[in-house]
């Protein structure tokens, strides 16, 4: 049979999936010292990544905005370009909003291959500023674990 397939994406909207962004517990940079408490004098704070805060960082508009985003600049036929069998694939993305908004550092955290991630990884780069994270009601630097969800299906 001749099988086209089409790809939509899907947006991470399931319980597990939901939280926006989720702290990484184990990461470390060179540039960077991660930081686990919230102690810290305001001076300290000015080169330090934290992994835990009160407020996570956010996409300016919230999940709405986040979701219009990806719906306007992901290009969902890469990985049907590149003959991803069918299947539901999460990508998983690391990076780091810095205290003025801007997204830096960009890792995959999944290799599901067939460009998903590049794709990804694309978009955050061009990306608008997002809201910094906020520790003692101040802006900090923080890391960010976003899920994007592609589902290839055939027709």
């Amino acid at each position: 049979m001749n099988f086209k397939k089409h790809l939509v994406c899907c947006f991470a909207l399931i319980a597990g999936l939901i939280a926006f962004s989720k702290p990484i517990q184990t990461v470390t940079t060179l540039a960077y010292q991660p930081v686990l408490q919230d102690t810290l004098p305001e001076s300290d704070t000015s080169l330090k990544i934290f992994e835990k805060v009160e407020i996570e960082a956010s996409f300016a508009g919230g999940e709405p905005a986040w979701r219009s985003y990806l719906e306007q600049n992901l290009n969902p036929m890469v990985p049907v370009r590149k003959k991803a069998p069918v299947g539901i694939y999460t990508v998983y993305i690391q990076f780091v909003v810095s205290k003025e908004g801007k997204v830096s550092d960009i890792k995959p955290l999944t290799s599901h291959g067939y460009g998903m991630e590049k794709e990804v990884i694309r978009i955050l780069k061009k990306a608008p500023k997002w809201i910094p994270a906020m520790q003692k009601g101040r802006p900090v630097n923080a890391y960010r674990k976003q899920p994007v969800t592609f589902q290839i299906s055939k027709e």
